[in-house]
């Protein structure tokens, strides 16, 4: 009877004892989770202090941005002691809550990542930005400085990359919270995903800078000054040279050159790129850049250098007159031979728009030597440094300024961040309209040029395209006191062209005409992509119109879905004004219009279009049609 008792009494005591347990366990997980209730506002208060960093820093105030992000600091520190103690461990492994727990945790990680970004940033940014700067010295780039430089970006990429990973392991939803956590995700990451990216394209450059730089050994580049006034498919003319020495960030400028130099403009031979069809017989050195990639023609002009003379070189920098302009917008005025002070507005037309105003061939000449250390000099002076890299950054998107490094390292960071001065690789449709003058005119300065593309798509992502190119010589008449030579000469007002139409890869074209007249519908070859030549002569005051029809058999994605994504790059020309472009796409009937990209209109069922009245960057888009009812990927 005692034994009964005693198994009973067990039996009775085992639930209350399970009760007792799971209560206390209760108590001590409401403990664990009491710092989480703090862990909302602190996110919050880091959030608007990391906001509040990057507008002081966009302003300038240092003292301000160092405020802020000691604050988001300590904010952020408040978030991982919240979630990432001993108590965010235990709920993470309870069942139901461990899910939205240990996306709280991920957040927090992310978070305390972004801030270290901001940290890095407010310590670097004394010696690169503001007017206490280091980096630039004028003359020279402080190597010290420079290595802070490369080890921020080094140290920022890695934070962003990681809080990038952070991000990715927050769920879409989970239960008791939704998708409130998953939100949160989605704004961390409009942030986080455009900084690590730029960070990630920037820092292959920022690592080959102390090379660049010569911290590492002497360096020499050739600096090329390109007339936008006598256009080649990669730019303006390059009428004036100067090599450039660079040793522990030291730059010195040596003897400047331009076409009066008869020997190094005489015409002669040289090895030429492999596979460049530009390249056919002799050449002058300023007829070396025909190429529209500045990786051929940066190299042939290295090779037509050398081979007057000239010193072998590590690279090319190529600038012209419209991006020096773009400089004096940030560093103020200059004093140049004939005009006196000259400023950012009147800039560009005084140096290749007004070539009546020069005195004598003499006069000219020492200007395009007066030119070429304004670029060194503006770009090294002390301040301003983050405007600096922006304008040439902007002014290597419309191709006033480009590098080609021989160094394959160097010349892959240097494309990673878009200065190599290249044609788009895409495969899908492509707009690239380029011209080069062929009457040794200046008269470029005055083109105005548009392009209209109307493309018809087709069920399998082929489309049938009609290109109308219209080129208007807006020149001023004619002032000299004999009969304008319409060629040969800076003065003449005649405007002689051939256009060269880059096309998409395996276009066929089907007809083509220039004012009217039928022209072949042959095209040649550059490294794969088809172009297409059509020769124009313009009088003054006069236009010309050039229509080109063609079909591209992969304009487009069409995987049979009932979706077509259409695909369109276009390159600009470095011209003095940008040309107009215009794109009108018709999908096949029974589609509409689903997903248009910023710059597009909805302009009818099946119809989109793209406008912009001075394309001056390299822009690439996707857009979708579908069938009504069917969801795009």
């Amino acid at each position: 009877m005692p034994s009964s008792r005693r198994k009973t009494s067990r039996r009775l005591l085992r639930p209350a004892t399970v009760v007792a347990g799971l209560f206390l366990l209760l108590v001590v997980l409401v403990l664990l989770a009491l710092p989480f209730r703090n862990a909302p506002a602190s996110a919050e208060s880091a959030k608007a202090d990391l906001e509040a960093a990057r507008t002081a820093l966009q302003a300038g105030d240092l003292d301000a941005a160092s405020a802020s992000v000691a604050s988001a600091r300590q904010h952020a520190d408040e978030v991982q002691g919240a979630v990432q103690g001993i108590g965010g461990d235990i709920w993470s492994l309870v069942p139901v809550v461990g899910g939205p727990v240990s996306d709280v945790r991920h957040l927090g990680n992310a978070l305390d990542r972004l801030t270290s970004t901001a940290e890095v940033a407010v310590e670097a940014w004394p010696t690169v930005v503001g007017k206490d700067a280091t980096l630039l010295q004028g003359d020279a780039v402080d190597v010290d400085a420079l290595r802070t430089l490369v080890g921020a970006v080094s140290t920022a990429s890695a934070d962003l990359d990681a809080a990038q990973l952070e991000l990715g392991q927050v769920d879409d939803s989970a239960l008791l919270v939704g998708t409130r956590l998953a939100d949160a995700r989605d704004q961390a990451a409009e942030v986080v995903t455009p900084l690590a990216s730029a960070a990630r394209s920037t820092k292959p450059l920022t690592d080959a800078l102390p090379d660049l730089f010569g911290a590492t050994g002497r360096k020499s580049y050739l600096l090329a000054l390109l007339n936008p006034a006598e256009q080649r498919f990669s730019g303006g003319a390059p009428l004036t040279l100067a090599p450039l020495t660079v040793q522990d960030g030291r730059l010195t400028v040596g003897e400047a050159r331009d076409t009066t130099d008869r020997d190094l403009y005489q015409v002669g031979r040289w090895e030429r790129v492999e596979g460049n069809p530009f390249h056919t017989g002799k050449l002058r050195i300023s007829t070396a850049t025909y190429a529209p990639d500045w990786s051929v023609s940066g190299e042939e002009l290295l090779r037509g250098w050398e081979r007057r003379g000239g010193d072998p070189q590590d690279g090319l920098i190529a600038v012209d007159v419209v991006a020096l302009a773009d400089l004096l917008r940030i560093t103020g005025p200059v004093d140049v031979p004939v005009y006196g002070r000259v400023d950012a507005a009147n800039f560009t037309q005084k140096m290749v728009g007004d070539y009546d105003s020069f005195p004598s061939n003499e006069a000219r000449h020492d200007l395009n030597l007066a030119l070429l250390p304004v670029f060194s000099e503006r770009l090294l002076a002390a301040g301003q440094g983050r405007e600096k890299i922006e304008s040439l950054r902007d002014s290597a998107r419309g191709r006033h300024f480009a590098m080609w490094m021989r160094d394959p390292d160097v010349q892959a960071a240097v494309t990673d961040v878009g200065l190599a001065g290249e044609l788009s690789d895409t495969d899908h449709d492509y707009l690239a309209v380029l011209n080069q003058n062929t009457n040794a005119s200046k008269a470029d300065y005055w083109q105005r040029r548009s392009v209209e593309t109307d493309v018809r798509l087709r069920e399998d992502g082929s489309a049938k395209v009609r290109m109308t190119i219209t080129v208007d010589n807006d020149s001023p008449p004619y002032t000299q006191s004999f009969a304008d030579p319409r060629g040969g000469t800076s003065v003449t007002r005649w405007n002689g062209m051939t256009l060269g139409v880059f096309l998409p890869t395996g276009a066929d074209v089907t007809s083509a005409t220039v004012a009217d007249k039928t022209q072949g519908s042959d095209t040649f070859d550059y490294y794969g992509r088809p172009y297409k030549l059509l020769r124009m002569t313009l009088p003054p005051g006069e236009s010309r119109t050039a229509v080109l029809e063609y079909v591209v058999p992969e304009a487009a994605t069409a995987p049979g879905d009932g979706t077509i994504t259409y695909h369109l790059d276009a390159t600009p020309q470095g011209l003095v004004v940008p040309e107009q472009v215009s794109v009108t796409v018709h999908w096949p009937e029974g589609y509409d219009v689903t997903d248009v990209p910023d710059g597009w209109t909805r302009t009818g069922a099946g119809v989109a279009s793209w406008e912009d009245p001075a394309l001056a960057t390299q822009p690439s888009f996707t857009v979708t049609g579908s069938v009504p009812g069917t969801t795009a990927p």
